[in-house]
């Protein structure tokens, strides 16, 4: 099995593999085949009644070098190796327990515990057809009973009562006086046979079987055999020593780890186990946040998890998991008073509160609201910073991932069931609110009460949340108002909620405060719809209105003082100056009002702020625009120097043109007709290869302007052995530099009789440039035909003589 390859090792069983066995040689044919009958009696001869276990096929070698992948999986192979594995560990946890002069229970804690690792989780039995056989699990079953029998006869797995040795298949081969005594099996074989019902499957008797004995003060809390020992571990492994003693903390907590790898593993049947399981709602009730994290463990923990989350592992997907385990966390009552549920990250999260008053601490999951309460935040993701998405709205957020079952359901009964969820949460939070409030409290919130508000209003701000918010406002207590203004806000009556907020709630702040928010929140969706490519109509859609308008309405049309009313908008004009639509907030104000009341708060400030802006974007766009012709300097001069001779010319070297024949003498192209002002010079050179002519045209610019797009181009040839094939035209050239522009033809010299002649033209365009800099204003076409600058010239050239000598 692998267990004994430390040299260090005294584990007391190192020794019973010998070569001569045939598990070490493995038979005479090299191997183990078919049923093996197994059967002993006290006095080691076989007996009438056999288990017959299918063991591992093929040769030591074969075992010894499997891979590791072939052992990861080998709870999901349907081959002999599972069942070979179980029997073996099983029958080797025996032989733990009998070796004399004292049984060694670590050796079988970490036999059994690499068991249970190399099977996985094994789905409950009745469900693993193909993968592990009934024999191998009645091995396992009868080992384990054996070893509980053993410890404490007064239990006994498979029939519930004490069986003698005469009607166990396996049986003890020790005598009476050398069984061990339960000090010194203890707990160390309980944890074993533990182990070896996890790997066959019986999960659920594996449960009880703790349970059982947790639930007796001699094992809980007694200090067996001397006392002061290491007890063996269910989680960390076993440890040597003689202790039987297990902590309450301790059995909790490998409960959980054990409830909790059932309820990840997503399998119907071990998920079932778990809602259905006394041992569950005991361990909630004994402490509620290890009870809760068996639920919680595989839900996304902070933002980064929450996107790299398939949508299939949505924690509110599965069409009936949520609804249960929110029933069943409500039916607990903890036994431990208030225990603390540390809040997440959102509870730090910039979200609108409305200032939901004196938070003096994390919520205690001391009642079955409130462990539903931390569930639900923990898979909503409310509690753990799950990322808002631009697809949000105001009313329902955005939609689902798909289901968790592809093909069961639909997006929107996933959508739907979703909002159940939130509503679920809701309520629970509203719940926790009144039934905190006594009758002497007079409106005030106790300090739990004032958590449960947190919490509500936390969700009926939050982006994500899929609150039904018309059916939550007909449950909300008129005394709400502040919750009612959220509601409000999510049903885009953003009017209507700034009413109750300034009038009603008779605060400016809260007003001022809730549009912040939105307009921050607009903000963000205009960021993203700029980084998605959006844009136009999407910008000026109703929902990006600007979010102060509505405040200044209703201070003008609800304060029963006007002139109160006429202050408090003129007060929002000057707050939020930098944010505000100035010029349809001063049109919504009376015409009657005075210059005065609105210059000094607001104009001057105003009129100040725009101009430093002004200032300050002229000279960024300098700065800017400094750098940008820079660049394209520094670009210009690149292209010049990539193509000044013909071998530097990138394009060139791809046409394979072989070697020069010969190249010409530089000479001067003359325009046939008057040049136009800012005619460049040109010489021409020709280079001759032997199948290809390269005409060079070096334009040199004298003239004040910037030229760009220059080509030199062979407009027609008198002769078919010459045929244009390929332009190289230059982007620019500034006042005083010199590029060169390339023609390729393709020359037939055996077909060109005595000379031909080619028609030539230089076409290039001028552009405006900045009388204090001398850059161009424009790298464009056309930018003032009426000037002459931004117009494309054509010049056409003296015509170019080729003869068939060149090529020779």
């Amino acid at each position: 099995l692998g267990l004994a390859t430390d040299n260090n090792s005294n584990d007391g069983f190192s020794g019973l593999t010998r070569p001569s066995s045939p598990m070490a040689t493995g038979g005479a044919n090299g191997g183990f085949s078919g049923n093996i009958p197994f059967a002993t009696s006290e006095d080691g001869h076989e007996t009438g009644l056999e288990v017959e276990g299918q063991l591992l096929s093929g040769n030591r070698n074969e075992m010894g070098e499997k891979s590791r992948e072939e052992k990861a999986n080998v709870a999901l192979s349907p081959s002999l190796g599972a069942n070979s594995l179980l029997t073996c560990t099983a029958l080797l946890c025996l032989v733990c327990y009998q070796i004399k002069p004292a049984p060694d229970g670590a050796a079988a804690c970490r036999a059994s515990k690499a068991c249970a690792s190399a099977m996985g989780i094994v789905r409950p039995k009745g469900n693993n057809a193909g993968i592990i056989s009934n024999a191998a699990m009645a091995v396992c079953e009868l080992v384990a009973d054996r070893l509980l029998k053993e410890v404490s006869t007064s239990f006994s797995l498979l029939t519930g009562t004490s069986l003698s040795s005469a009607h166990n298949p396996i049986s003890s081969s020790l005598n009476s006086h050398n069984r061990p005594t339960p000090g010194s099996a203890s707990m160390e074989f309980v944890e074993s046979a533990v182990w070896l019902l996890r790997s066959c499957g019986c999960h659920e008797k594996a449960i009880d079987v703790l349970q059982e004995r947790m639930n007796s003060p001699a094992f809980r809390n007694a200090s067996v055999g001397g006392g002061g020992g290491h007890a063996s571990s269910l989680v960390g492994g076993s440890t040597g020593g003689g202790s039987g003693s297990w902590s309450q903390i301790k059995f909790d907590s490998y409960l959980a780890t054990h409830l909790g790898e059932l309820w990840s593993s997503k399998d119907d049947r071990c998920c079932q186990l778990v809602l259905l399981s006394s041992a569950t709602k005991d361990l909630i009730s004994r402490n509620p946040t290890l009870g809760l994290s068996v639920f919680t463990t595989i839900h996304p923990q902070n933002e980064t998890e929450w996107k790299r989350m398939r949508p299939s592992d949505d924690p509110l997907a599965h069409p009936l998991y949520p609804p249960k385990v929110v029933k069943l966390l409500k039916s607990v009552t903890p036994h431990q008073g208030k225990i603390p549920h540390e809040l997440g990250m959102a509870d730090s999260f910039s979200s609108f509160s409305l200032r939901s008053g004196k938070v003096t601490g994390p919520l205690p999951v001391d009642s079955g609201r409130a462990l539903a309460v931390s569930y639900l935040e923990s898979a909503t993701g409310i509690a753990t910073g799950q990322p808002t998405s631009q697809s949000n709205n105001l009313d329902g957020g955005s939609g689902s991932s798909p289901p968790f079952h592809p093909g069961s359901s639909s997006r929107d009964e996933v959508d739907e069931r979703k909002a159940d969820m939130h509503d679920e949460l809701a309520y629970l939070l509203l719940e926790g609110v009144i039934s905190e409030r006594g009758d002497e409290d007079r409106g005030e919130d106790s300090n739990l009460g004032g958590i449960y508000r947190f919490k509500l209003r936390r969700l009926l701000s939050w982006p994500n949340s899929r609150v039904r918010s018309e059916r939550l406002l007909g449950s909300l207590p008129s005394s709400f108002l502040r919750e009612h203004a959220l509601l409000l806000g999510r049903l885009g009556r953003h009017e209507d909620a700034l009413r109750i907020l300034y009038s009603q709630e008779n605060s400016l702040e809260l007003a001022l405060e809730y549009c912040d928010v939105r307009h921050e929140r607009q903000q963000m969706r205009l960021e993203e719809t700029k980084a998605l490519g959006g844009g136009g109509d999407k910008m000026k859609s109703p929902a990006n209105e600007c979010a102060y308008i509505p405040l200044v309405k209703v201070a003008l049309s609800s304060d029963p003082n006007s002139d109160r009313g006429t202050a408090a908008a003129i007060q929002v004009l000057a707050l939020r100056r930098d944010s505000i639509d100035k010029a349809a907030a001063l049109r919504l104000l009376p015409k009657n009002i005075p210059m005065s009341s609105v210059v000094r708060p607001f104009l001057i400030p105003a009129v100040v702020e725009n101009e430093s802006q002004v200032r300050r974007l002229s000279v960024a766009s300098s700065l800017l625009r400094s750098r940008y012709m820079q660049l394209k300097q520094k670009l210009t001069e690149a292209q010049l120097k990539s193509q000044a001779t013909l071998h530097s010319a990138l394009a060139l070297k791809k046409l394979n043109l072989g070697d020069v024949l010969h190249s010409s003498k530089p000479t001067k192209a003359r325009p046939v007709h008057a040049a136009s002002p800012n005619y460049p010079a040109v010489m021409l050179v020709k280079h001759n290869f032997p199948r290809h002519l390269v005409i060079q045209a070096q334009v040199t610019n004298n003239s004040a302007r910037t030229l760009a797009d220059i080509a030199f181009v062979i407009a027609e040839s008198s002769d078919e052995a010459l045929v244009p094939t390929m332009e190289m035209p230059l982007k620019t050239v500034n006042p005083g530099a010199t590029g060169s522009v390339w023609c390729v033809l393709a020359a037939s010299p055996q077909r060109l009789d005595g000379a031909a002649f080619l028609t030539c033209e230089l076409r290039f365009t001028v552009l405006e440039v900045d009388a204090a800099t001398g850059t161009p204003l424009s790298f464009s076409e056309g930018a003032n035909i009426a000037t002459g600058f931004g117009r494309t010239y054509v010049e056409e050239l003296q015509d170019i003589e080729v003869r068939h000598t060149e090529f020779g």
